[in-house]
């Protein structure tokens, strides 16, 4: 690849055919790591007298950081779509946000996108794609991409939600993390107002496929179809969802258990959980997520997917700097990531202490959800091996879960909100 980054584009002559000379030809470039393939569509290109074509043999991000290449003088870029590579995303937004506002991207793929590298592409600012199905592609085979709810609604025959994803993360171990997305589970699977007419569909993952005890907490084992995704085997999403979500009848909601074998955390991809994720989404209204306490290389795949991330603290000034280096690190990227502090297993103070009021200018956050201890609901629930929303209804724990609750039906509801 260094080498063919010294070389200058390969022109491609195109017929000699003459067009308006008031009309000035479209400045293309085609990039493709693979030289037959980056001559291959530039040759075809080539053949519009409205175009002029050179190529390049490199990676699109190898092409971002080359000194002396110009996008101002591109009108059409034409790349081989790396599924996966977050270098040629990152060089497609660059592109976009410093080329010409008529510069367009055309996106050259042998293979059949998956749901979250299409959306990816969608997000980057890539217009249409060329399959490279043919022989010889054209400029006029090209296709617009399509909303990923429509290629779903095709493959599922019109069965498509919009799932509102959870997120939540502990601060710290003990927290009850796991126990807060088991009760938010089961308070979004309850009627609103009675009515029982349109109860939302309701999932649960437990992304802590290490320590996981989400499933072990309500008697639920995951069915082996989990783990033998995460140890590559070839399971399409859907499918892993049919077979790896179990319903859990006391509460109504679908539970996705971390796997009974050992995995380790990198043995999950980033585009296989994005891929996952898009499916979920599709699928239910709401997704949960149970995070681990570490930080991973597919969480982005969660942050750049979340309608709310939570994380739950406390008031310890340990917990409290732990919470901030979350939120830089979430944030970083993500600086428009929606992120609520709940603070759990302490009762709301009727007054701001001192203390409180500079943790909350630490964070720079407000402390709006408290949820407090309720020791003996908690012992009959494990006991039980339900949640505790469910053994014990009336719980405090309840009462205080019920205004974060209405928040998350209100962006779920919310008409402007991102589409699957």
């Amino acid at each position: 690849m260094t080498n063919a980054l010294l070389e200058s584009p390969t022109a491609i002559d195109a017929p000699q055919e003459t067009t308006a000379p008031d009309v000035l030809p479209t400045r293309t470039i085609v990039v493709s790591e693979t030289a037959g393939i980056a001559e291959m569509v530039a040759r075809s290109l080539g053949l519009d007298p409205s175009l002029e074509v050179t190529f390049k043999t490199c990676a699109l991000e190898a092409l971002a950081d080359e000194d002396g290449f110009d996008i101002a003088n591109v009108d059409l870029i034409v790349f081989d779509i790396r599924a996966g590579s977050d270098g040629d995303m990152t060089a497609l937004r660059t592109f976009g946000d410093t080329g010409s506002a008529d510069l367009k991207f055309l996106g050259v793929t042998a293979e059949t996108l998956s749901l979250a590298t299409a959306r990816g592409l969608m997000d980057a600012g890539v217009d249409e794609v060329i399959p490279l199905s043919s022989v010889s592609p054209q400029k006029e085979h090209a296709a617009p991409l399509e909303p990923v709810t429509e290629i779903a609604q095709d493959r599922r025959g019109g069965d498509v939600r919009n799932g509102t994803i959870i997120a939540v993360n502990g601060a710290r171990g003990g927290i009850g993390a796991t126990t807060f997305a088991l009760n938010l589970a089961t308070q979004l699977r309850k009627p609103v107002k009675g009515d029982t007419s349109a109860l939302p569909k309701v999932a649960i993952l437990d992304l802590d496929i290490q320590n996981g005890v989400l499933g072990a907490s309500i008697d639920i084992t995951e069915s082996g179809s989990y783990i033998d995704w995460l140890q590559g085997k070839d399971i399409a999403p859907d499918t892993l969802i049919t077979d790896s979500m179990m319903p859990y009848a006391a509460a109504g909601f679908d539970v996705m258990a971390a796997p009974v074998a050992f995995a380790p955390l990198d043995s999950l991809s980033p585009d296989m959980l994005a891929t996952l994720l898009d499916d979920l989404r599709l699928t239910y209204d709401y997704v949960i997520l149970d995070l681990p306490r570490a930080v991973v290389e597919w969480i982005d795949a969660v942050l750049t997917r979340a309608d709310r991330f939570v994380i739950l603290g406390d008031s310890n000034v340990h917990t409290v700097r732990q919470m901030r280096r979350l939120i830089d690190t979430f944030t970083d990227d993500h600086p428009s990531l929606p992120m609520d502090i709940i603070i759990a297993k302490e009762k709301k103070s009727r007054t701001s202490t001192a203390a409180l009021k500079e943790a909350e200018s630490f964070l720079d956050r407000k402390f709006t959800h408290w949820i407090p201890r309720d020791d003996a609901a908690a012992m009959k629930a494990a006991d039980e091996g339900r949640p505790i929303l469910c053994t014990r209804p009336r719980s405090p724990i309840a009462k205080a879960m019920a205004p974060f609750v209405t928040a998350l039906r209100a962006t779920h509801a919310n008409p402007s909100r991102r589409k699957a």
